[in-house]
This record gives structure tokens, C-alpha cells and sequence, in this order.
């Protein structure tokens, strides 16, 4: 009786130390049953349960959300949803997101002879402070400060001493980004050239101008991140050109457009 008893509690005591386990828990959700075998610094040591003869296995502790061992005891190493990947920073702003796509307004101030109000000056355009639309305003970067740039924008102003006159502009530019990215806010610069088109319409005088020249834009901006996919944008430009305008009454002229805008918006961050 004793010998049938202890060779029981033998058999028990034996299934229960085979069933037992540890488990390996790793950040895309998936497990491992294993013997842990030793915790190092930056890997973990086991034997695979289902092969306890076999190789020891090694695994980086940056791909393990915790450790579950046989006795029920846990070490917890990155404890993000199973399933996701670990790129957010403790703000849960994404880190990984090279680019935008934003739309902002704000108020353009003419600069130069653009901006002058003396009207026996032919160079002056008599633009009052107008306002800047930049209806697409793109970013990508392709390394941690440098990138392109895309701006396609109008810009509007009422002409001084002129009832219902008005300038209006438009720019179609792609350059360089220099941007420095961080977990809350990038700042960048960019430097953009291309097409730009104006017209000025003084309906009193049944007149109208228009013409297309080269276009610039130098600028910065500021991105705050608010989320994984959008920030808010303050940007300052210097952008202008100098287009030769025809008129339909046959008087052609030069004009020097130059502003300065502060626009705001926002900004949807894409990868």
C-alpha cells in the first residue's frame, strides 16, 4: 500500500514538473512555451518546451512584452498592445512620420516697391496687406534633415486709392527641405522656385492684366504634432517674382510683387 501510494505522489509529482512553464509573451502578440534558461542584458536564453533536447534559442528583449514563468511570477520588459509595433513616443506621437500635407491662411504684408503708397511712383503697386491661401503644403523628408518641398498657394490684395481694384497672385513652387524633426515639434526651412502667375483688375477703368514669371518662396515653419497624424503649422514666407503683365487696352508693364505672409493651419502627417 505504502509502495502504490509514493509511486502515485512519483507519478503526479512528475506530470505536474512536465506541464509546468514558462512563457514568453512578444510584442506582436505571439507566445513561446519554454524553459527559461538565462536573463541577460539585452537577450533571453530558452529551450523550446517542445523540444527540450534541443538548441538553447536566444531572443532580443526589445521584441518581448513580458515573461511569464511556471510559478507565476512576471517580468515585464515593453508593455505595448500586443500586435503593434513599439514607435511611439510616451506622448504617443508616432517618431516614424516623415511627412505632411497642410492647408493654412493667414495675412500677406507687401514688401518694396509692391507695397508703396506713393502714387506718382510707376513703380508702385499700391497693394494694401492681403491674404495668403496655401491650399497644398507639402513636406517629405528622406533622411532625418533633408527632404523636398511642394507649395501651390493665392495670395489676394486690394489696391490703395483704386475703388474694387485688386491684385491677385498664385505660385506653383517645389524646392529643398531642411527640417529638423523631433517628438513634439519639427522645424523647418524650405527654399522653393517655379511658376508663378499674376493678374491686377481694375474694373473702373475696364482694365486688366495679367503675366507669368518665375516664382520664389523662402520659408520656415514650425509643426506642432497634436497627434499620430496631424499638427498644427505656424509658417512665415518671403515669396514674390517680377512678371511682365499685358493688359487688354495694349499698355504692358513690370511689376516687382514681394510679401511677407503668417499663416496657420493644419497639418496631416503621412509616413
Amino acid at each position: 500500500m505504502k509502495k502504490t501510494i509514493l509511486s502515485f505522489f512519483l507519478v503526479f509529482g512528475f506530470a505536474t514538473i512536465s506541464y509546468s512553464q514558462d512563457i514568453i509573451v512578444k510584442t506582436d502578440g505571439s507566445t513561446i512555451k519554454c524553459e527559461i534558461v538565462e536573463v541577460s542584458l539585452a537577450t533571453i536564453k530558452y529551450i523550446r518546451n517542445d523540444n527540450p533536447n534541443g538548441p538553447a534559442y536566444f531572443i532580443e528583449k526589445t521584441k518581448i512584452a513580458e515573461i511569464i514563468y511556471e510559478n507565476g511570477s512576471r517580468d515585464v520588459f515593453n508593455m505595448e498592445k500586443p500586435g503593434t509595433v513599439n514607435n511611439k513616443n510616451k506622448t504617443g506621437v508616432s517618431e516614424n512620420r516623415r511627412g505632411y500635407i497642410a492647408i493654412t491662411i493667414g495675412p500677406a504684408f507687401p514688401m518694396g516697391d509692391f507695397g508703396s503708397g506713393d502714387i506718382q511712383d510707376p513703380k508702385a503697386g499700391l497693394a494694401k496687406t492681403g491674404v495668403q491661401f496655401n491650399l497644398v503644403n507639402f513636406g517629405y523628408r528622406f533622411s532625418k534633415n533633408i527632404g523636398i518641398v511642394g507649395l501651390w498657394n493665392g495670395v489676394a490684395h486690394t489696391v490703395e486709392f483704386i475703388d474694387e481694384a485688386t491684385w491677385s497672385y498664385g505660385f506653383f513652387l517645389g524646392g529643398i527641405l531642411i527640417t529638423f524633426p523631433s517628438q513634439k515639434v519639427d522645424f523647418d526651412i524650405r527654399l522653393l522656385s517655379g511658376f508663378m502667375n499674376a493678374r491686377l483688375k481694375i474694373p473702373t477703368l475696364n482694365l486688366e492684366a495679367n503675366g507669368n514669371t518665375l516664382g520664389y518662396d523662402l520659408g520656415a515653419l514650425v509643426r506642432i504634432h497634436l497627434s499620430q497624424k496631424t499638427s498644427f503649422v505656424l509658417s512665415m514666407d518671403y515669396s514674390g517674382g517680377k512678371p511682365l503683365l499685358k493688359s487688354n487696352i495694349g499698355t504692358d508693364f513690370t511689376q516687382n510683387i514681394e510679401n511677407v505672409s503668417l499663416t496657420g493651419g493644419i497639418a496631416f502627417r503621412i509616413k
